[in-house]
């Protein structure tokens, strides 16, 4: 999730590192943000220029009705072609010290509801944000909303199971990643595609991947291959999960070798990162693999600690 205080120098590099979707904030309140026009449109038009699947997001505020704001959010999604990832409405308080007034806690969850409802009502798959807290008050996953894809925000541990599910889960506001020009980025990691909106149509559900099996990975200090089973379907995947501290990185590294993944036919599916130009093999951070159609996969590496890998199916 960008912001406006960010500056994209490379798309590319961005997608070699692992990028895989990207939001973007579109509007805030009843309109763009301080009021200007084309806040999001070259973060927007660079993600689509790489073809990474891109989203707008908003920022509520108490007023004007949440169906207005939708409306706000909306326009500009189909102004720029932001269908790549479902509009969200991003639920939070403003910052200390910007003059605005919050959504009381005892209003935050009938704005969501009508919020999403409306962008329903556009004929987009609505979306909502929100940290742990207020996930945990709130409880998004009983709105009652059809197919609400639910992102939720804690760093340095999952979100707590008193929160109810979820499809993304933000980990970090202090990543870094190659091609962005900032002092922090957020990063995020999805555990279904229900965030994809194959270009904006109706509401559907789509075939979720879910996460199949943890494995905790010795350390090694030299090259060294394992072998991970999966599912072969389309939504197959790994995320190599080095043990972050609490600003989402991690001082031992995991270094990347190359991934041989095959198919039920014995043919290979392709995914292997090394064979990336530009790709860097030091991994601080968890990076995801899409390895569609794989059933299995020789995984290299080298870490001076043991760390996990998550395979979806």
């Amino acid at each position: 999730m960008y912001s406006r205080f960010q500056t994209v120098t490379d798309w590319q590099a961005v997608k070699d590192h692992g990028v895989t979707f990207v939001f973007v904030k579109l509007t805030d309140g009843g309109g763009l943000p301080n009021g200007g026009r084309n806040t999001g449109e070259a973060l927007v038009a660079g993600a689509k220029s790489v073809g990474i699947p891109v989203g707008g997001y908003h920022f509520a505020q108490a007023n004007p009705s949440p169906e207005a704001q939708a409306d706000v959010l909306i326009n500009e999604v189909r102004r720029l072609g932001a269908t790549g990832c479902v509009p969200m409405l991003d639920l939070e308080d403003n910052p200390p010290g910007s003059g605005m007034p919050d959504i009381p806690d005892g209003r935050k969850r009938d704005f969501a509801i009508r919020f999403c409802n409306r962008v329903a009502e556009h004929g987009f798959r609505p979306g909502v944000y929100m940290n742990n807290a207020h996930a945990k008050m709130l409880r998004p996953d009983q709105f009652g909303v059809r197919d609400l894809v639910i992102w939720i925000a804690r760093f340095g541990a999952k979100p707590d199971p008193a929160a109810g599910r979820y499809d993304i889960h933000q980990f970090t506001e202090s990543g870094q990643v190659p091609g962005i020009r900032a002092s922090s980025v957020d990063l995020d990691e999805s555990y279904t595609n229900a965030h994809l909106t194959g270009g904006g149509a109706a509401p559907k559900r789509k075939a979720s991947s879910e996460l199949m099996e943890r494995r905790t990975i010795p350390a090694s200090t030299a090259t060294t291959s394992v072998r991970l089973l999966l599912s072969g379907s389309e939504s197959a995947a790994i995320v190599v999960r080095p043990r972050v501290d609490g600003d989402g990185v991690t001082d031992s590294p995991v270094w990347q070798g190359n991934i041989y993944a095959w198919g039920s036919d014995k043919v290979g599916v392709g995914g292997n990162p090394l064979k990336t130009p530009g790709f860097n093999p030091k991994t601080v951070s968890h990076r995801r693999y899409a390895l569609p159609g794989a059933v299995w996969a020789d995984y290299e590496y080298s870490s001076d600690v043991e760390f996990e890998i998550d395979i979806i199916g």
